[in-house]
């Protein structure tokens, strides 16, 4: 009996491990997100619709990201979120590689989308997630 109690106190923890999910619950991305600023760079500059007459949204797919720039599409590429450490963030993040071996780190608080390119005078950008038609 006591092998049973056992057996069924372990079961859960040996399942979770099973299931091979690291880290944190990746974020839910998909739908669209409209810019609210950007900052970073050399000068550490913000930019915002107001300041640049520019309005940008994102509308995020399962694995394609389309970028948009004044209703005008600028980019449609493919994306998958991995996890792990990136090189000039201090702990381990959901991310997604933007080519040259830039990575993007993506933070999601409410209905905020923080995404960091990891690089040297890189920017933060942040969108809202727009309410659903």
């Amino acid at each position: 009996m006591k092998k049973l109690a056992y057996i069924c106190l372990a079961a859960p923890l040996i399942w979770s491990c099973a299931t091979g999910q690291s880290g944190p619950k990746k974020p839910k991305i998909e739908g669209n997100w409209q810019w609210k600023q950007s900052s970073g760079g050399f000068a550490g500059r913000t930019t915002t619709p107001e300041n640049s007459n520019q309005t940008r949204h994102l509308q995020i797919t399962k694995d394609s990201i389309f970028s948009y720039q004044n209703g005008e599409l600028l980019s449609a590429r493919p994306y998958g979120l991995k996890f792990g450490k990136i090189p000039l963030m201090s702990q381990e993040s959901w991310y997604y590689d933007e080519g040259d071996q830039i990575k993007v780190a993506v933070i999601r608080q409410d209905s905020l989308l923080i995404l960091k390119e990891n690089c040297a005078d890189c920017f933060e950008h942040q969108y809202v997630k727009m309410k659903e038609k």
